[in-house]
């Protein structure tokens, strides 16, 4: 997965993280607010029906022989006009007050018995004939959850509240489905109660229990809620996705810069600059690789000079190793490395290879008449004559003192004499007075190019052979075999 879809995945999580917890807490919010609200103005309702009620009949018992509650509810809500009861304590809203706490109170089931207001024998505190002291029906105290006790029910559902209503003492009058009539209500549900107050008594307690069942409108205030954070979280991921597009679009060009810096220096191009950008940890790395880089660059540089150096002086070493000193050609030790290598490959390719071994005539005279300085300038000049009139895959090398070697491959043994006696023309002929008055110098030569010997070193053996058999001649010249 690359950096840029990482980041923009972390940016889009974050935000449907932070738009969901904000969602949740501000719905349950709304929602507990909604649940508070409307419970307080619900029980605000009923508490001022139940006022008005017993503020018009005295009490509880002579309100329910004279008018049931839920009658109360029912043509009060009818009534267009305001209507408190004689020596209400509580003033009477009218039409819109009751009307609007008589949404909130269902009415009581129809029946032969409700119809005539006759409680079902058992039922209150008359006991158990169903009449008062004179002889009159007592209403039936409505059933738990029934009648006035709560709300009206949804359809198919609990009613949203259920509101307890107890006498002065907190005996249950209508229990809303949780508590019989006549029980004491229990200290925990006396703590929310309410008290009825009419003419400076306190007649009665209201009690609010329940849930919330919202309504039609507030399901739809909810509903407009929830498309509005629904809406808010399809921008925040809108959002989140542009943000992260754009900032990762920007971080990603500059790591792409980076990347390609960093593999171009793997190829061998250390010296790379990258462009630093802002204040960030990227620009901070891209500060820190153009430092490195030019580091690194400087410290290949410098290592790469002083492997030249050693290089050079290696290859200095190496030729001072082979070649002599005075003469500038190679040595012995490296002549016989070389001649034993041509010597196989003339055998293998059955090529001719011509072997000369040369010996200054008289040098000891030289050194003892013309001084020891004199002897290696003709050294030195004898070996000038020999490197430069030889072919460049030619050997030649001082072999000690005063006598030479030439290896010659693809080299007849004729084309050899003839060119060792074109040598030793050069060097007979030089202008030796130059170098000191009286001065002459020869040459004698062998010339060996039978490959049948064993090796070069055999090969050299029959030319130092040969180079006798020149000097015993009369030296001066070339012999060859």
């Amino acid at each position: 997965m690359s950096l840029r879809l990482k980041f923009i995945l972390a940016l889009l999580f974050t935000s449907l993280a932070a738009v969901a917890l904000v969602g949740v807490i501000a719905y349950a919010r709304i929602y507990n607010k909604v649940d508070t609200m409307r419970r307080q103005q619900a029980a605000n309702h009923f508490h001022q029906s139940v006022t008005e009620y017993l503020g018009k009949y005295g009490d509880w018992r002579t309100a329910m022989a004279s008018e049931p509650f839920d009658q109360f509810m029912q043509r009060s809500r009818r009534r267009p006009g305001p209507d408190a009861g004689p020596g209400s304590g509580a003033p009477a809203r009218g039409g819109e007050g009751l009307a609007h706490a008589a949404t909130l109170i269902a009415p009581l089931p129809p029946g032969p018995d409700r119809a005539r207001g006759r409680p079902e024998r058992g039922d209150g505190d008359d006991g158990g004939d169903g009449r008062d002291a004179g002889g009159r029906p007592l209403p039936r105290p409505p059933r738990a959850g029934e009648g006035a006790g709560g709300p009206p029910r949804p359809a198919g559902g609990q009613p949203p509240f259920h509101f307890i209503l107890t006498d002065a003492d907190f005996k249950v009058l209508l229990g809303a489905g949780e508590y019989e009539h006549g029980e004491p209500l229990p200290a925990a549900a006396r703590q929310d109660a309410q008290a009825v107050v009419v003419n400076g008594r306190t007649l009665a307690y209201v009690s609010p229990q329940g849930v919330l069942t919202p309504s039609k409108q507030e399901l739809e205030f909810l509903a407009s809620v929830r498309d509005a954070l629904l809406i808010g979280g399809s921008c925040a991921v809108l959002l989140a996705l542009g943000l992260g597009l754009l900032l990762a679009s920007g971080l990603s060009r500059s790591l792409s810069g980076l990347t390609l810096a960093v593999r171009a220096m793997q190829g061998g191009s250390l010296l790379q600059r990258v462009p630093v950008q802002g204040r960030d940890e990227v620009a901070t790395l891209a500060s820190a690789f153009n430092q490195m880089s030019e580091e690194l660059a400087k410290s290949h540089a410098e290592l790469n000079a002083t492997h030249q150096t050693i290089m050079q002086q290696s290859e200095q070493l190496k030729e001072l190793s082979i070649r002599d000193a005075l003469t500038g050609l190679y040595n012995r030790r490296h002549f016989d490395e070389q001649a034993g290598s041509l010597y196989h490959q003339a055998i293998r390719h059955g090529r001719p290879l011509s072997m000369v071994i040369a010996d200054i005539d008289h040098f000891k005279r030289i050194n003892d008449q013309f001084s020891h300085a004199t002897g290696d300038a003709v050294l030195r000049q004898v070996s000038a004559i020999l490197r430069h009139h030889v072919r460049q895959s030619d050997l030649v090398a001082r072999y000690g003192g005063e006598e030479f070697v030439i290896a010659l491959p693809e080299t007849s043994l004729p084309q050899a004499a003839a060119l060792c006696n074109k040598l030793r023309d050069l060097i007979e002929g030089f202008p030796w007075h130059e170098i000191h008055v009286g001065l002459k110098v020869t040459m004698s030569m062998g010339v060996y190019a039978d490959l049948a010997a064993d090796n070069a070193e055999a090969m050299l053996q029959k030319a130092d052979a040969l180079l006798y058999q020149a000097k015993e001649s009369g030296r001066n010249r070339v012999c060859f075999a």
